[in-house]
Order: C-alpha cells, then structure tokens, then sequence
C-alpha cells in the first residue's frame, strides 16, 4: 500500500488513517480505564508512544523502500531484543550464550542489509525497518507490567488511542488527497489491515505476552522472517536471494540460542 519505490499511498497518510480507525474501534474500551492512577496513565502515554507511533512511524517509512521478505527478516531481529531489555530490566547481566547470539544476530543483520541491493531495499529503509523492530521490543518489555494491572483491554484501547495521535497529525497534510484518489480495492485492504494487525493481532498479542512474559511470547515472532519471505515471494513475486537466506539463518539462530 505505501509502494514500492515510493510510488504508493503517502505512507504517514496511510498510517494514520489506518490507527485513527483502530482508536475508534477501541475507543468504547476507554471507559474501563476510568479509574486509572497517574502512574498507569503516564505507562500508557509511554507504551503507545514507543509501541504504536514508535514501531508504525519507521516501518511504514521503511517500508517504502524496503520489501516485504527483508522487513520480515529485519524483524526477527525483535526477539533479540526483547532478551536483552528482559536483561536490562530486570537488573541481571546476559547469560554468555546471550552475549554470543547477540553477535550473531548483528552479523545476520549486516548481511540482510548487504544483501538487499536496488530491488529489495536501501540503507536507509532498512535502518528505519530495524529501529521500529528495536522500539517494539521496547513496548513488549514494558507493557505487560500494565496489562498485569489493568487489563489487556482496556491497556490496548489506551495505547492505541496514544499511539495513533501522532500518526494521525503527521499524515493530515495528505489525507485528504489520499482519500480522494482511494478506490474500493483500497478500503478493502485498509479496512482489513486495520481488523486483522491493528486490532485483533495488537490485543491478541497484548493478552498473550501478559501471560507468558516478554521473552517466552518472542518465541512466537521467529515466525514473522519465513511467513514474511514466503508472502513476499508468493503474493508479490519478490525475488528470494543467498544473502538474505544466510542473514535469516542467523538471525534465527542466535534469537533461538538466546533462549536457550
């Protein structure tokens, strides 16, 4: 939707429209954290805006550039990521097999982003990709202390109501213009993209990572490098390359050693 090589819909405009009709799904659900202190409040003023704004705004920027394989690849970097906060966050330094996975994983991704070339990304775009993969660790680590609280309900309707705020500012310029141009095929994706990861996908993963825990619900995301690969190839013809078959095998091995 947002194109390749910059030639689809204008990417913050389309983030935007997309989070601003989650919030509104959600929205009802506002009414259950009514009773919430500061303290919660302000974890979901931060857990919306590292989460939702935070991963959306560099992956739909990224995205333009970079396809649909190498992102997947690029994001199974997050369960890295997420040991790694676990680690920080709890105060205790990485197991040494950690630390090793950690290497691994780097070189993995400095050969999905040697091996990208014209047609699949640019340096550019694969930062972007990589930093929103980094602040969705961030969320996943810090939110199930809300969610243990309050509720993955209400918990979801608070961060993406946050999180869509911004998303929504930054693509005013050009929504109207994107609306005007939008066909029915356009609002078929969009609306379902909207249902099925900015809604259900979002809560789901909320409820779940509460009840297993950051590090054991990254187990779930090795997924998204073979689902994204096989989509990419299968539904928009991508091209499938060594280099990014030698990164993904790392990637994935050291998020699977990092476990261990």
């Amino acid at each position: 939707m947002v194109g390749t090589g910059f030639a689809g819909m204008p990417a913050m405009a389309f983030t935007g429209l997309r989070y601003t009709l989650a919030a509104l799904i959600f929205s009802p659900l506002l009414w259950q954290a009514r009773h919430w202190n500061r303290r919660d409040w302000a974890l979901g003023l931060i857990c919306g805006l590292v989460g939702v704004a935070g991963y959306n705004i560099p992956a739909a920027l990224g995205q333009r550039s970079v396809s649909a394989g190498l992102t997947g690849l690029l994001d199974g970097v997050e369960p890295l990521f997420i040991v790694l906060f676990s680690a920080i966050a709890q105060r205790r330094f990485p197991a040494p097999l950690t630390i090793i996975a950690t290497f691994i994983g780097l070189a993995g991704v400095v050969l999905l982003a040697q091996g990208s070339g014209p047609a699949l990304g640019d340096p550019e775009g694969d930062a972007l990709v990589l930093l929103a993969a980094v602040l969705w660790a961030i969320y996943c680590v810090i939110v199930p202390a809300l969610i243990n609280r309050r509720g993955a309900l209400p918990t979801t309707a608070v961060t993406i109501m946050f999180g869509a705020i911004p998303m929504l500012l930054s693509g005013l310029p050009q929504m109207q213009g994107m609306l005007i141009t939008m066909t029915g095929w356009d609002w078929l994706v969009t609306i379902t993209l909207t249902l099925g990861t900015s809604v259900i996908a979002m809560l789901a993963w909320n409820a779940g990572s509460a009840v297993l825990g950051a590090e054991k619900a990254g187990w779930y995301l090795y997924l998204l490098p073979v689902v994204s690969l096989i989509g990419g190839a299968l539904l928009l013809g991508e091209p499938v390359r060594l280099w990014e078959l030698a990164g993904g095998a790392l990637v994935l091995l050291a998020v699977y050693l990092s476990q261990r």
